[in-house]
């Protein structure tokens, strides 16, 4: 692990001696990870120095000092995610405690899976720092969705789970659906709930072009997101809907998978696989489309799923077809998004065929009703929320 060094270093060190310090661990990379950019941006513009241990090259920057875990991040079998998770823990804890020796921070910031990286955590906790556990996702219900738990595992996950909320002071999770799941787990745990929503700034609103039948799915590329089944819908559809296309930006685990069923449909020349892009340029990539799709199969994760690129799309006025889920409608209530049953292939086509009968000014009716109800739970809402319960932690 190491950070940047020459004139900025100097400069860090002169600058955040008087400021609130957090640090802030997530097994990813910041650049690529909207929620602990996010994050780690709210700290800075409230006036702390925020350090951080990430995948990413180190640097500094203003009141930033990063620093890396050189792994790479692979996809494989649950003894390559067991080896990056013990190395990373391993790099945590004695990231943590050499920095908490040398100034010691006011919180440790927890904002990854797995959950007992809190542990980690530990010798700042000692020396009086707290320690803030973020909950993404509940790993149980993740490992089902990908087809690979047992008892076994499952136990292992629960209990992971107990262990790393054990050694947190505070608990955050991205909406009251998924504590209400945990609870089942940690019966007395009280959560902050910030949500997975994006920062509007820089995101101007897209001219959206009703005569566009082009759909987008922007995000990991795996069949529990039900890619396979909007495939084989576009397929059911045939030409119902002669310019219907699917722009897919992204890769994933299953990528290969959804090409070779592409090719079996003989649906090349209808789908457009576009890889991963920068955060930056995902704007761009939504030009010139008709509806944003988001149908996670109907499990146990899918149930639970609150994508953030729906409120993405939402938020720059384009219309949105999901799995009708209780997470999202609890946010997103009948009348906002075009709702379709998810894992369902007849139910998907005829979805789409409904919305190509759609007119402009039914479609703009959605697209402002799901806009009324983003602004319940936009960026700004969940800044304050996150500031609250981390300075709540920082000031025991």
């Amino acid at each position: 692990m190491a950070a940047s060094r020459g004139t900025g270093h100097g400069q860090y060190l002169r600058g955040v001696r008087s400021l609130k310090r957090i640090l802030v661990v997530s097994h990813s990379f910041l650049a690529n990870d909207p929620r602990v950019r996010r994050g780690v941006q709210a700290f800075l513009d409230d006036g702390w120095a925020v350090e951080g241990l990430f995948l990413d090259e180190a640097l500094t920057e203003g009141n930033l000092r990063t620093w890396r875990v050189p792994i790479a991040r692979k996809q494989g079998g649950i003894a390559r995610y067991a080896f990056e998770y013990i190395v990373f823990f391993v790099a945590m804890f004695v990231w943590v405690a050499w920095r908490s020796l040398r100034h010691r921070p006011d919180v440790v910031y927890v904002n990854s899976p797995p959950d007992f990286f809190a542990v980690a955590a530990i010798p700042a906790k000692i020396l009086g720092a707290g320690v803030v556990l973020d909950i993404h996702d509940p790993m149980p219900e993740l490992l089902n969705a990908k087809g690979r738990s047992s008892q076994l595992a499952y136990r292992m996950l629960t209990w992971q789970e107990r262990v790393g909320a054990g050694a947190a002071d505070s608990l955050i999770t991205v909406h009251e659906p998924l504590a209400d799941v945990i609870r089942t787990r940690l019966v007395d745990a009280e959560f902050a709930i910030v949500m997975n929503v994006p920062d509007p700034a820089g995101w101007p609103e897209l001219e959206w072009n009703d005569e566009s039948r082009t759909l987008v799915y922007a995000g990991t590329v795996a069949n529990r997101y039900g890619l396979d089944d909007l495939v084989r819908s576009m397929h059911a559809v045939g030409t119902d809907i002669p310019l219907l296309r699917l722009r897919v930006v992204g890769d994933g685990e299953d990528l290969e998978s959804l090409r070779s069923l592409v090719s079996e449909l003989d649906l090349s020349d209808r789908v457009d696989f576009v890889g991963r892009v920068p955060y930056s340029e995902i704007r761009s990539q939504l030009e010139g489309t008709w509806l944003g799709v988001n149908v996670p199969k109907p499990d146990d994760l899918g149930e639970l799923s609150f994508s953030n690129k729906v409120v993405e799309w939402v938020n720059i006025g384009l219309p949105v077809l999901a799995s009708r889920t209780t997470t999202m409608e609890r946010y997103f209530p009948e009348g906002t998004l075009l709702y379709t049953t998810g894992g369902d292939i007849d139910a998907i086509s005829e979805s789409l065929r409904e919305a190509d009968r759609l007119t402009k000014s039914e479609f703009r009716g959605h697209i402002e009703a799901s806009r009324v109800s983003l602004a319940k739970i936009a960026w700004d809402v969940q800044r304050a929320s996150l500031l609250e319960a981390v300075s709540a932690v920082a000031s025991r």
